[in-house]
């Protein structure tokens, strides 16, 4: 047998979380852009403090069209991203409870984000709901315990364990505001600067994590 046949194709972690990661984000900001381009034409009123992300993806034309289609594209890379952050962090001694745990709930909130795209508010107003849900109950959970092993490693930047810290609160902050708004509490534009706070937070947060983590070396 040849040495040719012999050879393995290796694939280093941290060289496709930083591709990959830098890919997703940078994906991520421009489906948002294009889709408020699209949006803006009949809604020049737009603002991040009044018009939320939903709001852009439930509007028929373009704006739904690249909107849903470019998240429902997105969200299993960001799935991806998330296994290959728990690969590294793995790699830097992250236990096995960990990486189950995070797998488990990184494909719940990645479930949520499909349901609540594939169904816009006013075509299934209850499995939209119930796509948010589980999408931040999935994140909030997911960052939580990513945030508690990357406090543990001490080969770990101190920035990326705030980073994941800062998303939980933004997504709490959001969700609590849209309940204080079902019940009537706070006025419907509350929430809105947190959704794209929320959204903001976790593509800095790809970028971040896929930058940092994604050097050649196994310990830094």
């Amino acid at each position: 047998m040849s040495n040719k046949a012999n050879k393995q194709i290796l694939i280093k972690v941290p060289d496709v979380l930083k591709i990959l990661g830098i890919i997703c984000g940078t994906l991520a900001i421009i489906i948002i852009l294009l889709s408020i381009l699209a949006y803006l034409p009949e809604h020049p009123n737009f603002s991040i403090f009044t018009t939320y992300l939903s709001d852009i993806g439930d509007t028929p034309g373009w704006p739904q069209i690249i909107f849903n289609s470019g998240t429902l594209i997105s969200a299993p890379l960001r799935f991806l991203i998330i296994v290959l952050v728990i690969l590294r962090l793995s790699e830097l001694g992250a236990g096995k409870t960990f990486a189950i745990t995070a797998l488990i709930f990184g494909f719940l909130s990645t479930s949520g984000t499909i349901a609540m795209t594939a169904t816009p508010f006013s075509i299934a107003p209850a499995i939209h709901k119930a796509g948010i849900g589980l999408y931040f109950l999935g994140v909030v959970v997911l960052q939580t315990v990513i945030f508690i092993k990357e406090v543990t490693l001490k080969n770990v930047p101190k920035i990326l364990p705030v980073l994941s810290i800062f998303m939980v609160f933004v997504f709490f902050v959001f969700a609590l505001l849209m309940m204080l708004y079902e019940k009537g509490m706070v006025d419907r534009n509350t929430p809105v600067i947190w959704e794209w706070i929320a959204i903001l937070s976790s593509i800095i947060w790809v970028y971040a994590h896929s930058i940092v983590l994604g050097g050649n070396k196994k310990n830094m």
